[in-house]
């Protein structure tokens, strides 16, 4: 999930439904992916701040949710210089859930016998200087490029490369990541930063997009519904099942039931196994897309790229 530190009833109502979910489902996850802006507000004890209990360590249950919660960093991360404070608090709290080694570093699946690679990202270009940007984008080729025996990879980050939502499409991710994760034949791209849930499918990517922005912060719309199968404004989280041949992707909600669910092969036949209706639209005027996507994500570098037709 992305998206949930705000400290709002909806954080709480979308912990407790991760938790039953998982005592409902007598599931022990290998881990927790969190596609960034993990705080809203500001942390101004650093790494022993008493939010850090109350908007993480208390709220998603340690008896229900023991997993590892594996970081990157989103936009609202870099506000007050959190992004620090995140990264010292893995340092100075190791035996805490809260994984975060690096702003970008991969993690194999299960430790045992893994059957993920997965590779956490930082897509705050925005922030970042061209130096370190260049210096991640050869990592992550290299990353790619090594031998692996795992099955699978995913890679996960803050910003979607695709969306039907106010951020839109972003052409940089697209081609600085999307050329590298056609290369190396990623699986699936996890992000947030929209808060909805959506998951495209795009014609010539064979990768499955999926977004699980609905974490807990503040709802933002859909502005199109062209890119598919599936975006709905609402709050949940999304949990992946993997076997050697195939993967399952669900799509919760707060009341522990699926929204949307897809299987993908190995070879990447992708099928919906179930789903609930796509939101339609909000009517908005195109010139005020920018003003609705700073009132919701803070200011931006550059407008939105709206989606207007498959790519």
């Amino acid at each position: 999930m992305g998206d949930w530190g705000e400290g709002k009833p909806a954080q709480k109502s979308v912990a407790n439904a991760l938790a039953n979910y998982a005592q409902s489902q007598q599931l022990l996850f290998t881990g927790m992916l969190l596609a960034g802006d993990n705080f809203y507000v500001k942390l101004p004890g650093g790494a022993d701040d008493p939010l850090w209990q109350t908007l993480f360590e208390k709220m998603y249950d340690p008896i229900r949710l023991p997993m590892p919660f594996y970081v990157s960093l989103g936009n609202h991360d870099y506000d007050g210089r959190k992004d620090i404070i995140e990264l010292r608090y893995a340092v100075l709290h190791p035996d805490s859930r809260w994984k975060f080694p690096a702003r970008h570093y991969r993690v194999d699946l299960p430790a045992d016998h893994p059957m993920v690679t997965l590779i956490m990202l930082d897509s705050n270009k925005q922030v970042l200087n061209d130096l370190d940007w260049a210096d991640q984008r050869r990592w992550l080729d290299a990353e790619l490029a090594r031998p692996r025996a795992t099955s699978w990879v995913i890679c996960c980050a803050h910003h979607p490369l695709f969306s039907n939502g106010v951020a839109g499409n972003n052409g940089v991710l697209q081609k600085d990541w999307g050329t590298l994760f056609k290369k190396y034949h990623v699986d699936f791209y996890l992000c947030g930063h929209e808060h909805n849930l959506q998951h495209l499918e795009i014609a010539n990517w064979p990768i499955s997009f999926v977004m699980c922005g609905g974490g807990g912060a503040h709802a933002s719309p859909m502005l199109h519904d062209n890119l598919g199968p599936f975006s709905r404004t609402v709050y949940g989280f999304a949990h992946f099942t993997f076997t050697r041949e195939k993967a399952v992707v669900a799509f919760i909600g707060t009341d522990d039931k699926p929204l949307h669910v897809f299987q993908r092969t190995k070879p990447g036949v992708v099928t919906t196994l179930m789903t609930t209706p796509s939101d339609t639209p909000v009517d908005k005027p195109l010139e005020l897309i920018q003003g609705l996507y700073e009132r919701i994500h803070g200011p931006a570098t550059q407008p939105a790229t709206v989606p207007t037709s498959q790519p």
